[in-house]
């Protein structure tokens, strides 16, 4: 409940709060492949919600290159080493968030080829690692767009990416009976969730919001980071 009020809220988020918490509970055949169902669902409500918010000729720029990053990512990239794919990663993410969080000046008009090139590296490290969201939510964020149509736009690309996932667990799958009767006592929460976060996202202003957003890519480097060293 926790992790998707954060998701709700902010947009992104889930994995980070919510994966750690349910691998203590539940096995890791069964967290990958809930959390994937329960964060596609998610993201579909916050879009029928907001839809008129999303920035869709940018949504399937990145997500057309996502998909086409994907196999690269399971086929090749993932025989390098992890480590250090997982370390640059992660000092990237960190550099950008705390280079935001004291609003450092950067270049903020993107050119319409580093969209591609982004959802092209995001796919690469999804496909490879399960790790897609933070390229895109690096670059969106660095639009200075208002806060409802960054976090709506980062929904459309979360929920067409989520479906080619949700597809693989189900080919694979790792979608079985305990999966889909955890995912039935789970929606309930999700739906209370998505309702408490639509009401506090209405109440924090766009500049306090994307104070958040740094903060919360900042964990999720010292998360990788810690992941890294320590796991």
């Amino acid at each position: 409940y926790v992790a998707f009020l954060v998701r709700s809220t902010f947009g992104f988020g889930d994995a980070l709060v919510g994966m750690p918490l349910l691998v203590l509970v539940v096995s890791i055949q069964i967290a990958a492949p809930l959390m994937a169902l329960l964060a596609l669902t998610m993201a579909l409500m916050i879009l029928i919600k907001n839809h008129k918010h999303v920035h869709f000729r940018i949504t399937w720029k990145l997500v057309l290159s996502a998909v086409a990053g994907i196999p690269v990512g399971l086929f090749y990239v993932k025989h390098l080493i992890h480590r250090v794919v997982s370390l640059v990663l992660a000092i990237f993410i960190i550099a950008f968030a705390l280079t935001r969080i004291f609003q450092i000046k950067v270049k903020s008009k993107v050119p319409g080829v580093l969209y591609y090139m982004v959802g092209f590296v995001s796919g690469i490290l999804g496909g490879a690692y399960n790790t897609n969201g933070p390229p895109v939510i690096m670059l969106l964020s660095a639009q200075n767009w208002p806060a409802r149509k960054f976090r709506s736009t980062l929904q459309g690309y979360f929920f067409f990416v989520g479906i080619s996932v949700v597809a693989g667990h189900l080919f694979l799958g790792n979608v079985t009976k305990d999966v889909f009767w955890y995912y039935l006592y789970g929606l309930p929460f999700l739906i209370l969730a998505f309702l408490l976060g639509e009401y506090w996202f209405g109440k924090i202003k766009s500049e306090k919001f994307y104070i958040w957003v740094y903060l919360l890519l900042l964990l999720n480097g010292i998360g990788l980071m810690i992941k890294l060293f320590f796991v």
